[in-house]
This record gives structure tokens, sequence and C-alpha cells, in this order.
């Protein structure tokens, strides 16, 4: 996808976010408070996503030669083991967070689904390590 596409599809993002914020401020108490939530919610992030990319595509064609140096730091094979390892060391600390909680949810007596579910997700996370494990020692 080259520039001019990326910005025309982020306005469209934009005008959509703007339509959908619009429509849950003229739709307040014609519909159910879910609906109107939902499309606030959804406006807003749209909104926002569009418009910092706007922003920074704007940036990076005002300066075109900072936007090739941080592109070429993100394609940096040492840059990317260091976003690799910190993502694989912050996954192991959210994976016994969520086992915490579960423990801390027993322990104050929460509805038995709590601890079940962060159980299943923290089985969840590690059955997909474990499979992730197995695809890329065979790429590798």
């Amino acid at each position: 996808m080259n520039r001019n596409q990326k910005k025309r599809l982020f306005q469209g993002l934009l005008a959509v976010g703007i339509v959908l914020l619009g429509l849950s401020i003229l739709l307040d108490g014609r519909v159910s408070d879910a609906l109107d939530g939902m499309l606030c919610g959804m406006g807003s992030g749209l909104l926002a996503l569009a418009g910092s990319t706007l922003l920074n595509l704007r940036h990076q064609d005002k300066h075109p030669e900072e936007a090739r140096r941080h592109d070429i730091e993100q394609r940096d094979e040492r840059n990317v083991a260091i976003r690799n390892r910190a993502k694989a060391v912050s996954g192991e600390a959210l994976q016994w967070s969520v086992m915490a909680a579960a423990w801390l949810s027993i322990g104050l007596d929460a509805p038995l689904w709590v601890p079940l579910a962060a159980t299943a997700v923290f089985v969840a996370k590690s059955v997909l390590e474990l499979c992730l494990m197995i695809r890329y020692e065979r790429e590798m």
C-alpha cells in the first residue's frame, strides 16, 4: 500500500469516526445506552487512530530524512531482537499476573467462573507458546 492509498484510507476512517461520533450525539436518548456507548466508543477510537496516523504521515512528508532513519532503525536486527525479547518478557509477566489474579479471586470468594476463566487464559497462552515454539523450530 503506497502513501497516497494509506492517506486516503485513514481519511476515510477519520470521516467514519466523525459520523459515528455524530450519530452517538444525535441519537442520544433515542437508542439504548449500550448502542449509544458503542457508537461513541467506536467513533472516538477511529477518530483517534486515523487522526494520529494522518499526523504521523504528515510529519513523515515534511521530514523525509527523519522518516527514512526511523524506518532503518525499526528494521535493524538489534532493535528487532530487543523488541521481541521485551514482548516475551512482558508476556511471561502477564501470564503470571493472570494466575495471581486467579488465586486472589479464589481468596476473595469470587464466583467460580472468574478463577476458571483466568486459568483458561493461562493454559491457552501456554499452549499457544508451545505451538509457536514448535513452528519456529521447524522454520529455523
